[in-house]
Parts: C-alpha cells; sequence; structure tokens
C-alpha cells in the first residue's frame, strides 16, 4: 500500500479506497467558528436572590451576611453559594479554582455595606454602579465556563 499526501490528509491506497477524501460519502469536519455569539446574564438571572432583596432593601441580617460571610454575599451567589471564587477560603488555591477579581467586587460590596449607617437601609441605588462592573466582568471571564449554574460543582 502507498501512502500518498493530498489535500493535508494521509491517504492510504489508491483512489478506490473508501477513506479517499475525494469522494462525495467522505466529508470533511468543519471546526466551530471563533466568533461565537454568547448571550449576555443579567443580574437577575446570576443572583435572584440577592437581587430580589436589594430590590426590597435590606434588613440587619442580609447586612450582616453581606459584610461578614462572602460565601453568601452577591458575589458568593454568583459562584452557586461556593467558596470556590475565594479558593475555597485557601489563598494558595485561587489561582487553580478562583478568581482575584470577584474577590475584590465582594470587598468592594462589603465596604459599601460597612460604610452605610447602621439605621438606614441599604438599596439597590447603593450598589448599582459596582452592580453593573461586576456584571461585566461575570459576562467577560465566567459566562462562558458557567452558562448553566449547574455545572459549578
Amino acid at each position: 500500500m502507498k501512502i500518498k499526501f493530498h489535500n493535508n490528509c494521509f491517504v492510504y491506497g489508491r483512489n478506490k479506497d473508501k477513506n479517499y477524501p475525494g469522494k462525495e460519502e467522505n466529508k470533511q469536519l468543519k471546526l466551530p467558528s471563533k466568533n461565537i455569539v454568547t448571550k449576555s446574564i443579567t443580574f437577575k438571572e446570576l443572583c435572584p436572590i440577592w437581587s430580589k432583596k436589594l430590590s426590597l432593601g435590606l434588613d440587619r441580617v442580609d447586612k450582616f451576611m453581606l459584610e461578614e460571610d462572602s460565601k453568601y454575599c452577591i458575589v458568593g451567589e454568583a459562584w452557586k453559594f461556593s467558596g470556590k471564587y475565594s479558593g475555597y477560603y485557601l489563598a494558595v488555591l485561587i489561582p487553580f479554582v478562583g478568581c482575584w477579581t470577584c474577590i475584590k467586587y465582594a470587598r468592594k460590596f462589603t465596604k459599601i455595606s460597612k460604610n452605610k449607617n447602621e439605621k438606614e437601609n441599604l438599596a439597590r441605588s447603593d450598589f448599582e454602579t459596582l452592580i453593573e462592573y461586576f456584571m461585566t466582568h461575570w459576562n467577560e471571564k465566567h459566562v462562558n465556563k458557567y452558562k448553566n449554574k449547574k455545572e459549578f460543582l
């Protein structure tokens, strides 16, 4: 059997061979386009619980959760209430499983909450700009990996 180079494919044998690329039944695979359009996710879709809480106004318990527990904060909900974005609370794992930018956003949400007077209710308007920046980051970096939140764990 002779080996021939034809159309950047190896062809074994003669034109009678079933693997010959010139036959109609053997069509070459096309690679998917690199210009795949992805749908941007909204804050309400990504964080439905916190979106509802912010629209109603945060109470003392919500404010405490936002300030003290990164797993259950706004960014934590985006990561399906796991400690994954913070490297499961181990700094050495952050580059492998987490995201430094998400950690920074979580800290900014906490800072806004702590700077607000205890007696004043927090509303979505207090976080609106930060939410927009966070959603831009999420849609650029994480939406392709985690189109469905069930794929996280």
